[in-house]
């Protein structure tokens, strides 16, 4: 008899909400496996299972660590229903399999279900409070530094007017949340009117000096941000600073970009790195500043020093976690959950953030994944970015959605991320209705997402 190569793939994702977990179990879409039932079995733990074939497949067996304990409950359930039949078999292609589900409840005392007092910011990565006066920023690719010396900015004080003698290091502040602008727009147009009885000149006068300081300390009405010499000011994608406070960078082509929220053109010029000219940020002119892609560099967060003589370890982060925090973060502002998603050009993608907050792990022959924090997302093609966001007179738009534009190379970055993560779901778990199922991974605050030597 010729041996059959068979394998299994095993699918675990937590709902933290309804304090369930789902196991998924995908056989190979063979006929001689089409009367197989898999044997699974709890481990003493609950925070495992193994499944297992019958003969002739009696060799083949994967374990995979689920992302919580499970109750005592489940394994009479897993028991009861190993009998069942699949749950979907695919077509006849290539890619079809015979999946199973089984639906087990997680522990009540599992510590995965406490409660936790978290910041609102901890899905997003590098923020001023992990950072030091002597953090460095870096190419991910070649390891060219894009951060000039402190030391030299203290000297330079007719580039640095705001730089000291007892300047120790970089300053590190993160930027308001996205809706900061809109809520002083409406406190500037809407504050009390002045009391009764003061005189003109006395109003005037007070409402001169409130202007002022509302300006200086950026509430005003015609307020904005911009890049400050000797200081990085962050957001949940990018690190916006000085030109002068740059270095290793050169500006590279200007290209035309739509923007669909304004129906204008507007030119952006890239920031490449000099050694590998791979593409770093983009010039913000109404900053007056340059901002670096944060999934285009790396850190090192906590650097050597005299009492920690050892080598700077370089972090850097996936471009998904980055992507995935500016949909939290719109989540969170707009209370949203269907984008539009775009580089600027006619076509895009929709997204719709089905569950922001789930935890899974998955095991196969070659890939074994721990539990993870992530997001799973329904996605289609969008042909005309600007019609599903401006629809014509009479036509209203089919969704309400939340624009959100990404450079070329984030964007591709995106497709790929959920392509790719969509091939590793049971075949069964790949599409809901019209959407493509994909997930992205979250980033969680003490949790190093990727090194660089």
């Amino acid at each position: 008899m010729q041996e059959v190569n068979v394998s299994l793939y095993l699918h675990a994702e937590f709902l933290p909400n309804i304090r369930q977990i789902t196991l998924y179990v995908s056989l190979p879409g063979r006929p001689e496996l089409n009367n197989i039932r898999p044997k699974i079995q709890l481990s003493d733990s609950r925070k495992a299972v193994t499944v297992s074939l019958p003969t002739p497949f009696q060799d083949v067996a994967e374990t995979i660590k689920l992302p919580a304990r499970v109750s005592e409950a489940s394994r009479r359930a897993l028991n009861a229903s190993a009998t069942a039949g699949p749950t979907s078999a695919s077509g006849s292609d290539s890619k079809s399999s015979y999946d199973y589900s089984f639906r087990m409840q997680v522990d009540p005392n599992d510590e995965a279900l406490a409660p936790h007092d978290e910041l609102i910011d901890d899905f997003v990565p590098w923020t001023a409070g992990e950072m030091s006066p002597l953090t460095r920023i870096r190419c991910r690719q070649c390891s060219t530094p894009f951060l000039s010396s402190p030391a030299t900015n203290v000297q330079d004080q007719h580039q640095h007017a705001h730089a000291t003698a007892s300047t120790a290091g970089w300053v590190w502040k993160d930027l308001p949340s996205g809706n900061w602008a809109e809520m002083m727009d409406f406190w500037h147009c809407h504050k009390p009117d002045p009391h009764e009885g003061h005189e003109k000149d006395e109003k005037d006068a007070a409402l001169q000096i409130e202007d002022q300081h509302a300006h200086t300390k950026g509430y005003g009405a015609d307020s904005q941000v911009v890049a400050i010499p000797g200081t990085v000011l962050i957001d949940v994608a990018t690190f916006l600073l000085a030109e002068s406070d740059c270095t290793g960078l050169k500006k590279g082509n200007a290209e035309e970009q739509k923007s669909t929220s304004q129906h204008t053109s507007q030119p952006q010029r890239t920031l490449d790195c000099t050694t590998c000219n791979a593409i770093i940020g983009m010039e913000d002119p109404v900053a007056n500043g340059w901002r670096l892609l944060k999934a285009n560099v790396s850190l090192n967060t906590a650097p050597s020093n005299d009492s920690n003589p050892t080598a700077p370890e370089w972090e850097a982060q996936p471009t998904e976690t980055i992507i995935a925090a500016q949909l939290l973060e719109l989540i969170e502002r707009e209370s949203a959950r269907r984008f539009v998603v775009h580089c600027g050009q006619k076509t895009g993608l929709v997204l719709w953030v089905f569950n922001p907050d789930m935890r899974y792990s998955n095991s196969s022959a070659g890939v074994h994944i721990m539990a993870q924090q992530a997001m799973k997302v329904f996605y289609q093609e969008c042909a005309d970015v600007d019609a599903l966001l401006h629809p014509e007179i009479g036509n209203p738009s089919p969704l309400s959605v939340e624009e959100l534009e990404l450079p070329s190379m984030i964007f591709e970055a995106l497709a790929s991320a959920l392509t790719g993560s969509s091939s590793l779901l049971p075949v069964s778990a790949r599409r809901f209705a019209e959407w493509e199922v994909g997930i992205l991974g979250r980033f969680k605050r003490g949790k190093v997402q990727g090194r660089v030597n």
